[in-house]
């Protein structure tokens, strides 16, 4: 009784590790098309501006969104040269300011924003 139960337990698994992979009906062709749209989209997450690799100043946080687009047009208005986003974090609004690769930059260009923004301060939203 033993051994017919080792058999056909053996028997099963060589069964179904017996399946063929080009009979599969599943299974997926990658074409030319698909390989340019993964490209693509490679590029986007690439060229995005606003990525998690760059630190922040961050100048506003809150629940109203109003103070939150003043505070960015107050800024805008007397930092032109410098990008401003606006960010949803649940359950805040953010002001964030600039893009700086070491966290160096982002301390040495938080002292010049700090005299009109004295909450201003580094964020790494990586983390």
């Amino acid at each position: 009784m033993k051994q017919l139960f080792i058999f056909i337990f053996l028997f099963s698994i060589l069964r179904m590790s017996g399946q063929d992979v080009q009979a599969s009906p599943n299974r997926f062709i990658i074409t030319a098309k698909v390989d340019t749209l993964l490209a693509k989209r490679a590029n986007c997450f690439k060229e995005n501006k606003t990525s998690l690799k760059y630190y922040h100043i961050q100048i506003y946080n809150g629940q109203d969104i109003n103070k939150a687009r003043s505070e960015k047009a107050k800024f805008e208005e007397q930092f032109p040269e410098v990008l401003a986003t606006l960010e949803w974090e649940s359950p805040e609004f953010k002001v964030w300011i600039g893009e700086y690769e070491t966290k160096l930059a982002a301390d040495q260009a938080l002292l010049k924003y700090k005299k009109a923004f004295p909450n201003a301060f580094v964020v790494n939203p990586k983390k």
